[in-house]
């Protein structure tokens, strides 16, 4: 919290005493599924377990063609077969990523999903062998929350607000950096025991975020600021 105040009193010239923080959680359908019901969701739209999962908007500050120079560097070690999936709907300057996907000679090896329902979307990420988050900047990062929930693991930029998400339970990168991106995504790929541990960190990270305590926190801002009106 305290880095997230930090931001945004930069941001809004205010001091840290006036912010606070109420933080975002995973819903209640983002939870490990059963391997059937994952797979029926998978084969609708053609895939097997264990893709490299995104998850946003198409737009430059989800720095998706960063990923995609990841993924690329990581398909020539031999890291994975599996494709990179990208969930998502086109935001603004979107054209980038399609062009970055021709120059890298990766389309056969990139999923575009648009549309895709929220019902879906658990399996979707149950069905990961990893979530990469290579953002440039997010408010909050639920993303990384929901997949943590389902028992995925994360690989998220060292940037705004996802450390604090994401705590010890995911691997942290520079956004900027796509040898250290390739290199994340080749540990927790080829090391079980890493995945593993992963797994169960994840799922014990995203636990600590309730819509609950995120209620309670709201509401004692309202009653503070009343109370002192």
């Amino acid at each position: 919290s305290h880095a997230t105040k930090v931001d945004l009193a930069t941001m809004l010239q205010v001091n840290t005493d006036k912010i606070t923080v109420a933080h975002l959680a995973a819903g209640a359908g983002f939870r490990p599924l059963p391997v059937d019901e994952v797979a029926a969701v998978l084969a609708t739209h053609g895939l097997t377990p264990g893709y490299v999962l995104f998850v946003g908007t198409l737009e430059p500050r989800k720095n998706v063609p960063g990923l995609l120079r990841a993924y690329r560097l990581a398909s020539d070690r031999g890291v994975t077969e599996a494709p990179l999936v990208l969930v998502g709907g086109k935001g603004w300057l979107y054209q980038d990523v399609f062009e970055q996907t021709d120059r890298l000679g990766l389309r056969e090896h990139v999923r575009f999903l648009h549309g895709v329902g929220d019902a879906a979307l658990p399996a979707l990420y149950n069905g990961a062998g990893v979530l990469v988050i290579p953002s440039f900047y997010e408010g909050f990062g639920l993303t990384a929350l929901e997949a943590m929930a389902c028992g995925t693991p994360v690989i998220a930029a060292q940037r705004a607000s996802l450390p604090e998400v994401v705590g010890e339970a995911g691997l942290l990168v520079d956004p900027d950096d796509p040898h250290a991106m390739a290199d994340a995504m080749a540990r927790v790929l080829n090391d079980r025991v890493l995945h593993s541990a992963m797994r169960a960190s994840g799922l014990a990270q995203a636990a600590r975020f309730t819509w609950e305590q995120t209620a309670r926190t709201t509401l004692a801002v309202y009653r503070a600021v009343l109370g002192s009106a």
